[in-house]
């Protein structure tokens, strides 16, 4: 399985809106190349191209059109190779259908759904590890108004969400490299959240100072989101595991 990070979603997603200078095929070489990068460092790239076959909706998106729409099918093959994510599309259809139909609107062409739509899609998944649907429409409504397409804080479902995935990314970084006592680093989390979320939210400057809180705070709460969902599924894996071995 090829699994990526929320980072390299978000850019996979700017290559195909074509908001990139990269296009999709090498963003999806690179992200293999640091799947297999043991493999590549010992030699054996063709052995671990071999083992590994790319889903077919990495396939279709290697020779996608500029800004190509997804269906929910495509959307749960897509978001599954996210790591710690959960999706599948009966959820999915309940969101379209019933929770957040409002906010992610109708298919952009016929059934399928827009890539803005599909940064909609991945955002709720994060978010529900941690609120509950309610609470996620409050946030998505101050973030972006009613609909995807009215941006109350001037920022698109994709930036929000190749933002915080950033975020999370650097957080991830620090955490592996700090030094100190585990304790001063659980002390300085959320302040560093905080902290990362202001700078991303000081550069744009088109916001009121109001508008610039909500956004840090949206962006603060779906940073934590995402780690709760990495605890989640280190959970569901030691459970498994478990399970596993005890013949169960």
């Amino acid at each position: 399985m090829l699994t990526l990070r929320r980072k390299d979603m978000a850019a996979l997603l700017f290559a195909l809106n074509g908001q990139s200078d990269r296009p999709p095929l090498a963003i999806i070489q690179e992200i293999w190349r640091a799947n297999h990068q043991q493999a590549l460092d010992q030699g054996n790239s063709m052995s671990a191209f071999v083992a590994t076959s790319l889903p077919p909706i990495f396939e279709r998106m290697i020779k996608a059109q500029i800004k190509p729409a997804f269906s929910l099918s495509d959307i749960v093959s897509l978001g599954t190779q996210i790591e710690y994510t959960q999706f599948s599309v009966t959820s999915i259809q309940n969101w379209v259908k019933r929770d957040f139909k409002d906010f992610i609107g109708q298919p952009a062409e016929g059934k399928k759904y827009s890539l803005q739509q599909v940064a909609l899609f991945f955002i709720v998944e994060d978010l529900r590890s941690t609120l509950d649907y309610d609470s996620i429409r409050k946030l998505m409504d101050i973030v972006f108004g009613p609909t995807a397409t009215d941006q109350k804080l001037s920022i698109t479902p994709m930036a929000f969400y190749a933002a915080y995935s950033d975020l999370y990314e650097i957080l991830d970084e620090r955490y592996r490299n700090f030094t100190g006592e585990r304790t001063d680093f659980i002390a300085k989390w959320d302040q560093m959240i905080d902290e990362l979320s202001k700078e991303c939210v000081m550069d744009r400057g088109n916001l009121t100072a109001s508008q610039q809180d909500a956004l840090k705070n949206a962006l603060h709460v779906s940073v934590i989101a995402v780690h709760t969902a990495s605890f989640h599924s280190l959970a569901r894996r030691y459970v498994n595991g478990m399970v596993f071995l005890n013949n169960l």
